[in-house]
Formats: C-alpha cells, structure tokens, sequence
C-alpha cells in the first residue's frame, strides 16, 4: 500500500469515527478487538497519561501509533525475531 494511500485510508476512518454513533462504535471495538485487549489498551493509555500529563498530546500520538504497529504485528508484517530485545 502506498504512504498517500495509508493515509488517506487514516483520514477517512478518522473522520467516519468522528460523526460515528457511539453505539456503533463501542460495537465495532467489542467486535474487532474485544473487551479484554480493549481493557488492556486502556490501562496502558491511563497509565502513560497519568505518568506525564503535561504531554498527553505526544503520548496520544505515540499510542496510535503503537496501536498500528500492533495491528501490523498482528498481521505478520513485523517478524517477532526483528523485535529489539
């Protein structure tokens, strides 16, 4: 997939979650991850604010971005024997 394509692919789910109903999105995060892995993200996202709350919008952004990278482990894309020890 190309980098333009990515990204637009981000910007368009992006902008459907923003107008998304919320029943419709708690359906799709206890369909596509489950309520355990969503307990799990949570308590790593509360954890990592509540270390450093002056910089919630870098962590924020670091978190999606080891959400992808999780997705992307998940999908076989990162060899587990390509992980820093």
């Amino acid at each position: 997939m190309e980098q333009s394509s990515k990204k637009e692919l981000a910007v368009a789910f992006l902008n459907e979650l923003a107008s998304m109903p919320h029943d419709r999105l708690q359906d799709i995060v206890e369909k596509v991850i489950g309520e355990e892995l969503a307990a799990v993200m949570f308590n790593y996202s509360k954890q990592v604010l509540q270390a450093n709350p002056d910089k919630a919008v870098e962590n924020a952004s670091s978190m999606l971005i080891l959400g992808y990278l999780i997705r992307v482990y998940e999908e076989g894309e990162i060899p587990s024997d390509n992980l820093p020890a």
